[in-house]
């Protein structure tokens, strides 16, 4: 999967408190990466290839959208890609699974979960008893958007009938359709979806998912062990990378940010993303991890909402240290902390 490119030369000066990457030309390795779909929620990983971090690292980035985190662990388990984003699920599923390479954790990206529930009706507050009886449009059964929808509504005193009833079997690209169409008195959206929708005076904001449910690791990049034990440097430059890239998004303006990423979301007018990126500066809770490495505690709140959720046993949940390997954030930490 990984082959050399051609030579790629660095002819630009680093600011003082991003630049950690090789002075000298090098030639590019390619690298396949499957992302579970498109959204401005990733944006820590299309800064780190827009701003150029992933170059100065020496990897050229290819990126594959499977809409469908099931779909991103059967890429990555066939070989298909690299490494993966996705949802803790994805390797948990896998690693309680018969193969026998399981799957490594080595770099977060995000710290909650980054959708937002949409009405159709305008409330001027939160009121979780105005979804009693409704119908509501999740996602798919078993992915990391359904449970954590459906653990906030238990947590909020949604009535169970309701629960039960949401719909879970509109595909992801069809999704924005479906609503326009009529499907659904609330759902939950990513960005920039939500943002069009709104925009479209389509659907008005209800509630930030994230908000409800605090710290839980919700995308992270794995790989199988034995992709990993061949490519150390690869996922250490690419860790690399995503670290540089959460100090700047931490620090630029939402404008910096919208026209930096602005090229992997064509169609989408800059104030709109500024106001994605405020959407999600504002939603109560730091949506993007700050640290490329996986909180612990986050990572036990995801494996509690699976087994909330029911697809994951008691008792099943795998131990932080089968599942994640923390020698790669460490090191780009390290490495960021001494370019200061």
């Amino acid at each position: 999967m990984i082959a050399k490119a051609g030579t790629h030369t660095l002819g630009f000066i680093l600011g003082a408190i991003l630049s950690f990457a090789p002075a000298h030309a090098a030639e590019l390795v390619k690298v396949k990466l499957a992302e579970v779909i498109r959204s401005q929620f990733y944006m820590p990983m299309y800064v780190a290839i827009a701003k150029g971090y992933a170059k100065d690292e020496g990897l050229d980035i290819e990126l594959i959208t499977n809409n469908g985190g099931d779909r991103t662990g059967a890429m990555v388990l066939s070989g298909g890609a690299d490494f993966g984003l996705a949802g803790p699920e994805v390797p948990i599923y896998i690693y309680n699974g018969e193969s026998a390479d399981k799957p490594i954790i080595f770099c977060a990206l995000t710290a909650t979960d980054g959708l937002f529930i949409a009405s159709r009706q305008k409330y001027d507050k939160v009121d979780w008893s105005a979804i009693n009886g409704k119908k509501i449009m999740g996602y798919r059964p078993g992915s990391t958007p359904e449970l954590y929808l459906e653990y906030v509504l238990k947590q909020n005193k949604v009535d169970a009938a309701t629960i039960k009833g949401i719909t879970t079997n509109v595909a992801q690209t069809a999704r924005d359709g479906a609503w326009i169409s009529g499907v659904g008195d609330f759902g939950i959206f990513n960005e920039p979806n939500l943002t069009k929708l709104i925009q479209g005076g389509h659907a008005h904001y209800f509630a930030s998912v994230g908000k409800e449910v605090g710290r839980a690791d919700y995308t992270l990049f794995f790989a199988k062990k034995s992709w990993l034990e061949k490519h150390k440097d690869i996922a250490q430059k690419w860790t690399n990378a995503i670290a540089r890239a959460q100090v700047f998004v931490q620090n630029a303006s939402e404008r910096e940010i919208a026209e930096t990423v602005a090229p992997f979301f064509p169609g989408l007018a800059i104030d709109d993303g500024v106001t994605v990126v405020n959407r999600y500066r504002t939603a109560g809770v730091p949506i993007w991890a700050t640290s490329t490495i996986l909180d612990k505690a986050g990572l036990a709140k995801a494996q509690e909402i699976m087994v909330s959720g029911g697809v994951l046993p008691a008792g099943k949940e795998v131990p932080y240290e089968a599942l994640v390997d923390t020698s790669y954030g460490e090191a780009a930490t390290k490495t960021l902390a001494g370019s200061k």
